[in-house]
This record gives C-alpha cells, structure tokens and sequence, in this order.
C-alpha cells in the first residue's frame, strides 16, 4: 500500500482520481472509535487500541512491534459487549512506528453479522 503521509525530505506524491475515489469511499467506511484489541502472531501476542474500525479491517496503535506481512487471530473488544469478537485471519498491511493497518481476511459468519450490526448502530 503505498503511503500518502509527506515529511520534509520527500515530495507528496498526489494520488490518481480513481485513488481519490477509493481513499474517499474507504474513508466513508471507517468508524473513528477507541476500545481494546488483543491479537496474536505465529510467535507473539499482543494488545493494543484500535482507532477507527470498518467491515474490513482497522487502525491499531500498539507499544510492540510487528512485521508488515503477517497475520494475526485478533479479539476485538467492542465496548458494548462483554464477548470479544473473534477474527480467525486478519493480515498486517502496513506498519508506521506504532501504528498498524490490519484488514480481516476471516472471520465466522456469526462474528461478522456482530460487527455488521456494531458499525451500523454506531454510525448514527
């Protein structure tokens, strides 16, 4: 994924129209909201805060490390429910210091109509 963010020593590279679009509609998907999250790697766990949150993935803030490219079981742990939700397979896609990207790539039937319905009643 390549990144938007732009810092002294390297020029902002402006994204196509279609990118424009994409980031425009990802961005409309994400739900800015802060509770726990703990997942787990081939050879880690760990926990950390999630910062916003769509049907296919989320932001994380962690004080760990990991490696973009891996993937993760992951306990979301929504704040209006006392049952984590459980995502089977999500994968790393980008990693910025503290900061992580994940996108769930499995999860139940059961969980996803959980998350589903969360996203939904608190989007209004």
């Amino acid at each position: 994924m390549q990144s938007h963010l732009s810092s002294p020593r390297t020029p902002r590279i402006h994204p196509s129209a279609s990118e424009t679009t994409l980031s425009f509609q990802r961005s409309r998907d994400r739900l800015g909201i802060v509770f726990p999250i703990m997942f787990a790697g081939a050879r880690f766990i760990g926990e950390g805060t999630v910062l916003n949150l769509s049907p296919h993935g989320c932001l994380l803030e962690c004080e760990g490390t990991v490696m973009e490219g891996s993937y993760l079981t992951v306990r979301l742990l929504l704040p209006d429910n006392d049952r984590a939700l459980v995502i089977d397979l999500a994968a790393v896609r980008w990693v910025r210091r503290h900061y992580f990207g994940i996108e769930f790539l499995r999860l139940p039937a059961s969980e996803r109509h959980r998350l589903d319905q969360f996203l939904t009643a608190h989007r209004r």
